[in-house]
């Protein structure tokens, strides 16, 4: 598909061959064309496609009702999805399959999300549609995610940003994720086996001189909440930073070496 420049260039073109072939009234349409309409077709040739996001009918009016509530947009909420998922900072559960004749009616929910970001996305090789619903499930605690579900997830809680040696962050996301798992799933389960008292923590010294980087994460917020108020001298993401390296056998002044 041509894009604005080659578009009016074609136009021009078109202009001046129909005026050579005695067809005044053509060119001056195209003309027109030229004039008026350059921002419209320029905007209609740059749209972002339509991104269908199946999803159970209570679920699509969940985020839509949440989103409103929320003064957002679902697009705004999808765009975050992909590039949350683009940076390791969010990997999508995979769907499940119900049984058939169980399952929930299924509708779309229709979207316009910037179309290079899912075009990364998909160039991973994860359906587009998959991180958006799951993110947008999540963040509007509906689906899979909905309190007191069956099959209930914690829902994600707000983005938590702590400062780490870039080559920790780095490892921890790659360790993580060759083992199958998700990093804010993980922190959880740090939160969980410290409030039960299962798991010590010791908060990470990093070296001096280190390239501290930010690691984006959004484990629950309850959770994040009871470790508050549970630690003493530390903050619930030295509890993360400090389950992660044991966990991980990662030592935290791999910054240095």
């Amino acid at each position: 598909m041509p894009n604005r420049r080659n578009l009016r260039a074609g136009l021009t073109a078109a202009s001046a061959r129909l005026r050579e072939v005695n067809s005044p009234d053509l060119a001056e349409h195209v003309d027109t064309v030229l004039a008026l309409s350059m921002y419209e077709l320029g905007s209609a040739l740059n749209a972002d496609e339509n991104l269908s996001i199946r999803l159970p009918v209570t679920a699509r009016d969940r985020i839509v009702a949440g989103a409103e509530q929320a003064d957002r947009t679902v697009t705004a909420d999808v765009n975050d999805a992909f590039t949350a998922y683009l940076a390791g900072e969010f990997t999508p559960t995979p769907p499940v399959r119900g049984r058939r004749g169980a399952m929930e009616e299924k509708v779309n929910l229709n979207v316009r999300p910037d179309g290079a970001l899912r075009q990364q996305v998909e160039d991973t090789g994860t359906k587009a549609m998959h991180v958006a619903a799951d993110w947008l499930m999540r963040r509007y605690e509906t689906g899979p995610y909905t309190p007191g579900a069956a099959n209930t997830v914690r829902p994600a809680g707000s983005v938590r940003i702590p400062q780490v040696p870039r080559p920790v962050r780095d490892l921890i996301r790659a360790r993580v994720a060759e083992a199958g798992k998700n990093v804010n799933t993980e922190i959880e389960e740090a939160f969980t086996r410290f409030l039960a008292d299962e798991f010590t923590p010791v908060a990470p010294a990093w070296p001096k001189g280190a390239d501290m980087v930010p690691f984006k994460v959004s484990p629950n917020n309850d959770l994040f909440d009871e470790v508050k108020a549970r630690a003493e001298g530390m903050t619930p993401m030295q509890v993360a930073m400090a389950f992660l390296l044991a966990e991980y056998d990662i030592a935290p002044d791999l910054a240095a070496e």
